[in-house]
């Protein structure tokens, strides 16, 4: 066997592994297996995407979950797939079309769908490769795409049923428009801002009885379609000019003045213009109203200004015409004043346009019956959300849920399968506006027989496909093995900003037509932001990008990072210095298995292990063993990813190498019978961790792992060496194995074991402290304070004696302080030193002395900067935290300092 290189180059090793296991097929999921299924659906990233840090982190949580659960004996299945992204992949076609001169509407639908297609042949399997460049273990033989036939064939039957069932329908209604996507956007696409605007109050001329009214607008060049002033019924200004008219400035026209109780008689002056056409609160003011007041559109779908808001404004962009409309209202003097104002205002989530309100025709989609039964299956806990601190927030929405507007004016997408009778303005056709909604392509006109049919126009929401994503992706409408074995899937793992967007739309859909749940968990995680705890953004300069991160430390010590800060509920503030401490933590498992391959030389891994021929410190690290695999378990069943990591961080390091592997070195080194045992032990407890960090590790582990002395001379006979202990195929993996289990425990040892590592430890604090050499051995005297504590020293002082360096002079229950001692106080044991011809005390004193006199210092520099306005509110954020942290640091040295000063102080009064 070759030896390992001195240091892990992760440059080849991942490319060399993940390929070997697509070759052999072992992420490929088995329908027909008898295995519990474990089932996941990726959340599909868009096609046009590229991996940043949200996918990053959602991709590795699941991945650990993935092969967890596959090492665990479950049938395991991980679809992946990408979304079409309807509005983002249209809008970079069309920037690809700008740079050749043309646009989509001079080559026609046809011609540039025939673009997307080739776009998205050339350039979409980017997030693919990269999401498997992370390690992501899905079965990529199933990856599917939100336009392909299966799935197009899932969304028309989906539409045409809840169609015929009443819960799809077309109406003209205010609805948020992008003028620069050209596109309906539902409720829960538009982002909303606060801004810094103005309040402009506006007289409106009395017409006959009553004096003029002042109002207050935001938007005043929306006043151009103002069909009212509303003011509330009980508001005694206004009481007696309640069904009075005023002169619409600018217009020729004259407007009622009407009482609603939905006006806010705080706002301004309490009276308030309404424009239906282009405000939500207006029009509903507007339809309850008796009879309604008109609907007059100023604005169109381009963001200009239409003739009806007269010639002097038509075809004005709508930022230009509010210069203009308060330029004129200023030289008719009908501006009372102007305020400062912040208020928010919606935007395109994808453009970051400011919305429009317009009345167009949509579809709808009516979602109270369906949220019902959404809302249900949470409060019954059908499905759990992890943390549950999201239920009331899921709740909230969904039993405030408003109908679900699915079309979308562009052309990339599912086309709506609803047809239109261009003969239905003749009257021998009956259907008049009505429309045909079919899952084929319909022949002809039931009314009129014609044949001359035209399609709508629109397309669906992406999310209404994503929504099917749980059962579309396993072969829905048809009845599919896959289905049957792993529907509901399991787990969703997911960011919060999607909850509405997709998670609650699948749950919906999911029980409509599985009648069943989509999975019987969510875990909900939180953001990846930037050390400073600010969310990351290209205008900020603080986007971290993962690919550079993979390059630069590996991905292994990435997804491992991502994996130990997942706490639940709270975000996660990355550095790359982290990721550096982990890319150490790697160094460390990989010099770790370096040494035991180096010195059990003829041994080969066992399968199982017992320990009556241990000693105890090899009991005590098999059972530690036991313990922390439990915990990763437990860890991972209730998605405590932080709590899995932060385990076995801490067995490797301090339990493995810090103190089992330094315990047996002296073992190792001579000719002790417990070699043997000894040489055992450390086999079976470096593989199974390496299978413990599989999952959050995968390729560093696989490389260590196929290294390991399975079988005595196995690459000589020409075998695989793996196989000869496990009876597998002649191909094996770390993948495919099982997960730590049934690792026998012994609570007796570690119990033993922690009264020998606090008498080392309270010999090393005394070190410390008192600033002596390393390289210094120490004379002893060790209190033992109750039976079994004396029993286990006496047995293991030599390990005491190695470990902390020190010579065992007197150790007994009755062992007395000797005069001039350092001590160190623990629950089993107390530790003496004399310092006698070890330390001059006073000479110690004074260094300690000067050295607190520097840290004086130094804080008082730090809390300058601290105690100074303009520093804390003009430098960056990051900077403020970092001097702050800076503070505490020095401040914690101080007190150590002081807290030496006081033992040297004790122990010369002792003298």
């Amino acid at each position: 066997m070759e030896e390992l290189s001195k240091s892990y180059n992760p440059e080849g090793v991942e490319e060399k592994w993940y390929a070997f296991w697509i070759t052999n097929t072992f992420f490929a999921a088995d329908p027909e297996a008898e295995a519990e299924p474990y089932a996941i659906v990726i959340p599909p990233p868009n096609v046009t995407g590229t991996l940043h840090m949200g996918h990053a982190l959602n991709t590795t949580l699941q991945d650990v979950l993935i092969r967890w659960k596959r090492m665990s004996g479950y049938n395991v299945l991980w679809v992946p797939g990408t979304d079409h992204a309807g509005i983002a992949t249209q809008n970079v076609v069309e920037r690809h079309l700008s740079g050749e001169g043309v646009n989509r509407y001079q080559i026609g639908r046809d011609a540039f769908i025939e673009h997307v297609w080739k776009w998205k042949a050339e350039y979409g399997g980017k997030i693919t490769h990269q999401l498997k460049r992370l390690g992501a273990s899905c079965d990529w033989s199933r990856e599917r795409f939100t336009l392909d036939e299966g799935l197009s064939h899932a969304v028309i039957e989906v539409f045409v049923s809840l169609h015929e069932q009443g819960l799809i329908y077309r109406d003209n209604r205010l609805i948020n428009w992008c003028t620069r996507c050209h596109t309906a956007l539902s409720d829960i696409e538009v982002e909303h801002e606060t801004f810094d605007g103005k309040l402009t109050y506006i007289t409106y001329p009395a017409d006959g009885d009553g004096g003029p009214v002042v109002v207050a607008t935001t938007r005043p060049e929306t006043m151009l379609g103002d069909t009212a002033i509303a003011v509330h019924p009980d508001d005694g200004r206004y009481k007696e000019r309640i069904g009075t008219y005023v002169r619409l400035p600018l217009t020729e026209r004259k407007i009622p003045v009407i009482a609603d109780e939905a006006v806010d008689p705080t706002f301004g002056t309490g009276a308030v213009k309404v424009t239906p056409a282009h405000d939500f609160n207006d029009e509903a003011i507007a339809r309850r109203q008796d009879p309604p007041l008109d609907f007059i559109s100023v604005i169109g779908a381009d963001g200009r200004m239409t003739v009806d808001a007269g010639p002097r404004y038509a075809g004005l962009d709508r930022y230009e015409c509010r210069k203009r409309v308060l330029k004129d209202l200023q030289h008719v003097g009908l501006i009372v004043k102007e305020e400062n104002y912040a208020h928010s205002i919606g935007q395109c989530y994808r453009c970051k346009t400011v919305i429009e309100p317009l009345s167009t025709t949509q579809w709808y989609v009516r979602v109270k019956p369906l949220a019902e039964e959404a809302i249900k299956a949470v409060r019954e806990e059908e499905i759990r959300i992890f943390p549950k601190t999201w239920d009331n927030t899921y709740y909230s929405w969904m039993e405030n849920i408003k109908d679900w507007c699915i079309s979308r004016q562009i052309w990339w997408g599912h086309r709506i399968p609803a047809w239109y009778c261009a003969e239905s303005r003749n009257e021998e056709c009956k259907m008049k506006k009505g429309v045909i909604v079919s899952r084929e392509t319909p022949t002809g006109c039931p009314y009129c027989g014609s044949g001359n049919l035209v399609q709508d126009e629109d397309v669906l929401d992406t999310w209404f496909s994503s929504a099917l994503w749980p059962f579309s992706t396993l072969g829905w409408p048809d009845s599919t093995s896959e289905l049957e074995k792993y529907y509901p899937t399991t787990v969703l793992v997911t960011g919060f900003d999607i909850i509405f967007f997709w998670v609650a739309r699948m749950i919906m859909m999911g029980i409509k037509f599985m009648n069943d749940v989509p999975f019987r968990d969510v875990y909900i995680h939180a953001l990846v932001r930037d050390m400073s705890g600010q969310k990351m953004s290209k205008s900020k300069g603080n986007v971290i990008d993962p690919l550079v991160i993979m390059e630069k430390y590996g991905t292994d010590a990435f997804r491992f990072t991502l994996a130990a800060f997942a706490a639940q509920g709270r975000d996660i503030k990355f550095s790359e210095e982290r990721v550096e401490g982990y890319r150490h933590f790697i160094n460390k498992l990989w010099n770790a298995t370096r040494f035991i391959l180096l010195n059990t030389g003829g041994s080969s891994v066992p399968k199982d292990m017992s320990l009556q021929r241990l000693n105890v410190s090899s009991k005590w690290i098999v059972s530690r063993l036991a313990a922390t695999a439990e915990e990763v378990n437990a860890s991972l069943r209730e998605y405590r990813f932080n709590d899995a990591t932060h385990a076995i961080y801490h067995f490797v390091w301090h339990e493995l190498c810090d103190w089992y592997i330094e315990m047996v070195k002296p073992i190792l080194y001579g000719a002790s019978k417990d070699k043997p045992a000894v040489q055992e032990c450390l086999l079976y407890v470096l593989e199974n961790t390496l299978r413990l960090l599989h999952p959050f590790m995968p390729y560093v582990t696989e490389e260590l792992w196929q290294n390991l002395p399975f079988m005595k001379n196995a690459i000589s006979q020409g075998k695989n060496k793996h196989d000869a202990v496990y009876g597998d195929s002649m191909v094996s993996s770390i993948v495919i194995k099982p997960f730590p289990r049934d690792i026998p425990r012994d609570p007796d040892a570690e119990t033993e074991m922690n009264i020998i590592i606090e008498t080392v430890m309270g010999i090393r604090t005394i070190r410390g402290e008192l600033n002596l050499s390393p390289s210094l051995e120490l004379a002893v005297y060790i209190k033992t304070l109750n039976e079994l504590s004396h029993a286990v020293l006496e047995k293991n002082n030599i390990f005491v004696e190695k470990l902390a360096k020190s010579k065992i002079s007197r150790m007994g229950m009755k062992v007395r302080e000797p005069r001039g001692s350092a001590s160190a106080v623990r629950d089993n044991v107390e530790v003496y030193i004399p310092l006698e011809g070890l330390l001059d005390v006073n000479l110690e004193v004074e260094r300690l002395k000067k050295e607190d006199a520097k840290i004086e210092q130094s804080l008082s520099l730090v809390n300058r900067k601290l105690m100074n306005e303009d520093f804390l509110n003009k430098a960056p954020k990051a900077v403020v935290q970092k001097e702050k942290e800076k503070y505490d640091a020095v401040l914690k040295k101080k007190e150590k300092n002081l807290e030496n000063l006081k033992k040297l102080h004790e122990i010369s009064i002792k003298k």
